[in-house]
C-alpha cells in the first residue's frame, strides 16, 4: 500500500507542476479524490484537503463528475470524524449532481454513503432504506462486486440490531457472489463479518476460525490495513475468553501495522483498546501512557468516536485506582462528547460516581478525626461510636440527596430558560437566510398557539407547540439562498432540494435533548391528511397533532403574507383554502378551530 501510495502521490506531485486544464485537468481531479479515498480511514483531515483542492479545481474547469466525487469525499472524511450532519449536506449535494449527470454507478454509491451515516447514528430503518436503493442501482447496471457490498452492509445493520439471523442471510448471499466473482478482498471482508457475527452468538471458536481465513488472505493479498483489522478481531475474541495475555499480542501486532501505516486513527483505537487491557491487568502506569497517547492523536484528527472512547477508558482507569474524582470527570467528558449527559444512564453513572467520591472524602475525615482523639477513643464503646458514626453519615447522605434534589431543580429550570433561548436564537438565524420570510416562524408559532390552547391542550403543551413552531423551517438553513429568494417557478431538481429541509431539520436536532419532541414534528410539519405530503407521506393521526397544528398555521400565515414569487391572496382565500380542504389535506378538528378563531376572534397577525 505505501509503495502504490508513493507512486500516486509523485504523479500528484507532477500534475500539480503544470497548469491544470482540458482532460490533464481533469486527471487531475480524480486522482486526487483517489487518494482521498484511501486516506480517509487513517487520515481524514488530509483527505478533506484533497477534496477541497478537487473541489476548486472542477469548478474552475466546469468538471460536473469531479464536483460530484469532492463532495462526496468531503462527506466521507467529515463522517469518519463523526460529523454526521456535515457529511449528509456533502452527499445530498453530490448525490443531486450524480442525478444530473444521470451516473447511476455515483447515484447507487451516495446512497450507500448516506445508509452508512444512517447507520452510525443507529436509525437502521433507514441505513436500510438507503442501502436497498443503492442495491437496486447495482443490479440494474450488473455490478456483481458492489450488490455483494451492499448485502453485506445491510447484514451489518441487522447485526448492530441484534436480528442474527437476519445479518447471517444477508452476509451468506454477499459470501457466495464473492466466492462466484473470486474476488478475495471482498471474500475477505466476508470471513471478517461472519466472524463477528458468530461471535455475536457466543460460538467463538468459529469466529476465530472465520477471522483466521480473513487474516490469510489479506496476508496473501498483501492488505496491511486489513491485516491491522484481523489482528483486532482475534484480540477482542481473545478479550471475550478472558485469555487478557494473548489479546494484549494481537491488539499489539495491530498497533505496529498502523503506526508503519502512518494510520492515525488505527493507532488511535488501538492504543485505546491496549490502555483497556493493562487495566484488566492491573498496570495502571501503562495503561495511562497508552491512553493518553491515543487520546492525543484522537483530538488532533478531529475522530470524535474514538475520542470519546479514551475519556470512556480514563474513567475506567480512575475507577479502577479509586480516585473517584477524575473518574467523575472524565466521565462527563465521555458522556458530553457522546451526546449522553441528559440520558437516565448517564445520569445515574454520573450521580453513582459523584456520590462515591464525596462518601470516600467523608470517610477519609472521618478517619482523621478518629485518630487525632486518641484518648477520647479509648472511654467511649467502640460499638456505640460505630453506631453513631453509621447513623451521622445516613442523615448526611439524606441531606445530601435532599441539596441534589434542589440543585437539580434548580438545574432544570435554567437548562429550560437556556433551551428556550437557543430555539428563539435559532428562529432569528433561520429568518436571517431569506428575508422574504421574516417574521414567518413567530406569526405561525403565535396561531399555532392560540389553535393548540382552543383546542384545550395543557399548558406545557401549548409552550411546546410555540417553541417547535419558531424552528419548524431549521432545515431551510442548508437549502441555498437563491433558491429560496428566487421570484419565478422553482425547477424539479430546486423543489427537490426544497423538499429536503423536513428531514434537514430532523437531522440537525434529532441528537439533542429537548423536554419537547422538536425533531419529530419538525419532520412531520410537510406531511398532509391525506397523504399526500413529504417526506414519508403519513396519513391522519399518524401524522403527530403538533404537526397537523403547525401545518394549518403555516398554510394561513404563508397566504396572508408577501413572497417574492406571487402576490398576497389575503385571509379571506387562507380561510377557504383550509375550509375546503379540511378532511382531505389538513386535520378537519384543527382547520375548523382556526376558522373560528380568525373568523370569531377578529384574529390578525402582529405587523
Amino acid at each position: 500500500m505505501n509503495t502504490e501510495m508513493d507512486a500516486l502521490k509523485r504523479r500528484l506531485k507532477k500534475m500539480r507542476s503544470k497548469p491544470p486544464s482540458g482532460k490533464t485537468g481533469q486527471a487531475r481531479i480524480d486522482l486526487l479524490n483517489e487518494l482521498g479515498m484511501i486516506l480517509y480511514r487513517s487520515k481524514p483531515l488530509i483527505t478533506e484537503a484533497y477534496a477541497q483542492e478537487s473541489l476548486v479545481l472542477s469548478e474552475r474547469l466546469g468538471y460536473r463528475k469531479g464536483e460530484a466525487d469532492s463532495y462526496r469525499l468531503m462527506g466521507v472524511s467529515n463522517g469518519a470524524r463523526g460529523k454526521y450532519f456535515e457529511s449528509m449536506k456533502y452527499f445530498n449535494i453530490a448525490h443531486a449532481i450524480y442525478a444530473e449527470l444521470d451516473d447511476k454507478r455515483g447515484m447507487a454509491t451516495t446512497f450507500t454513503n448516506i445508509g452508512v451515516v444512517f447507520s452510525s447514528q443507529g436509525r437502521f430503518d433507514l441505513a436500510i432504506d438507503q442501502h436497498l436503493k443503492a442495491l437496486a442501482i447495482f443490479e440494474e447496471i450488473n455490478d456483481r462486486n458492489r450488490i455483494a457490498h451492499s448485502l453485506n452492509s445491510i447484514g451489518v445493520i441487522f447485526r448492530k440490531r441484534n436480528n442474527l439471523e437476519r445479518a447471517e442471510e444477508y452476509y451468506r448471499k454477499a459470501l457466495r457472489i464473492r466466492e462466484e466473482t473470486g474476488d478475495l478482498s471482498g471474500l475477505a471482508m466476508s470471513y471478517n463479518n461472519i466472524g463477528i457475527l458468530i461471535k455475536a452468538k457466543g460460538d467463538l471458536e468459529s469466529a476465530l476460525d472465520y477471522h483466521n481465513r480473513s487474516l490469510k488472505l489479506k496476508k496473501e493479498l498483501g492488505d496491511k490495513s486489513g491485516i491491522s483489522i484481523s489482528y483486532s478481531n482475534i484480540g477482542d475474541i481473545q478479550l471475550e475468553l478472558e485469555e487478557y495475555t494473548p489479546a494484549l499480542e494481537y491488539y499489539r501486532k495491530s498497533l505496529s501495522i498502523v503506526e508503519e501505516l502512518e494510520d492515525e486513527k488505527g493507532i488511535s483505537s488501538n492504543c485505546t483498546l491496549i490502555g483497556h487491557i493493562m487495566i484488566l491487568l492491573e498496570k495502571y502506569d501503562e495503561a495511562l501512557e497508552y491512553l493518553e497517547r491515543g487520546l492525543r492523536i484522537s483530538t488532533r484528527i478531529g475522530t470524535r468516536i474514538c475520542e470519546s472512547d479514551c475519556y470512556r477508558e480514563f474513567s475506567n482507569l480512575y475507577k479502577a485506582m479509586g480516585d473517584y474524582e477524575r473518574a467523575f470527570l472524565f466521565y462527563k467528558k465521555y458522556s458530553s462528547l457522546t451526546q449522553e449527559i441528559f440520558s437516565e444512564k448517564s445520569a445515574e453513572t454520573i450521580a453513582r460516581l459523584q456520590i462515591r467520591y464525596e462518601t470516600e472524602q467523608k470517610e477519609k475525615e472521618a478517619e482523621l478525626y478518629y485518630l487525632r482523639n486518641v484518648d477520647l477513643r479509648r472511654e467511649i464503646n467502640d460499638r456505640k461510636l460505630v453506631e453513631t458514626q453509621l447513623v451521622t453519615q445516613e442523615h448526611l447522605l439524606e441531606e445530601r440527596v435532599k441539596d441534589r434534589t434542589i440543585e437539580l431543580q434548580k438545574s432544570m429550570k435554567k437548562l429550560k430558560k437556556s433551551m428556550e433561548g437557543t430555539i428563539h436564537t435559532l428562529s432569528k438565524i433561520i429568518e436571517s437566510k431569506d428575508p422574504y420570510t421574516s417574521g414567518h416562524q413567530l406569526r405561525v408559532a403565535e396561531l399555532a398557539r392560540m389553535i393548540a390552547i382552543e383546542m384545550g391542550f395543557p399548558e406545557e403543551r401549548v409552550e411546546a407547540i410555540y417553541m417547535i413552531s419558531l424552528v419548524h423551517d431549521i432545515g431551510k438553513i442548508s437549502i441555498p439562498q437563491e433558491i429560496l429568494s428566487r421570484p419565478g417557478k422553482l425547477s424539479e431538481l430546486e423543489q427537490e432540494i426544497v423538499r429536503t429541509h423536513p428531514q434537514t431539520g430532523y437531522d440537525i436536532l434529532s441528537n439533542v435533548e429537548f423536554p419537547w419532541p422538536v425533531a419529530d414534528v419538525i419532520l412531520q410539519h410537510q406531511e398532509l391528511y391525506d397523504g399526500s405530503g413529504y417526506p414519508n407521506g403519513l396519513k391522519g393521526n399518524d401524522i403527530m397533532i403538533e404537526a397537523r397544528i403547525i401545518a394549518v398555521a403555516d398554510v394561513i400565515e404563508s397566504m396572508t403574507s408577501h413572497r417574492p414569487y406571487r402576490s398576497i391572496p389575503g385571509i379571506d382565500k387562507a380561510i377557504e383554502e383550509i375550509t375546503q380542504n379540511s378532511g382531505i389535506l389538513y386535520d378537519p378538528e384543527v382547520a375548523e378551530v382556526c376558522a373560528r378563531i380568525i373568523c370569531k376572534k377578529d384574529f390578525s397577525f402582529n405587523p
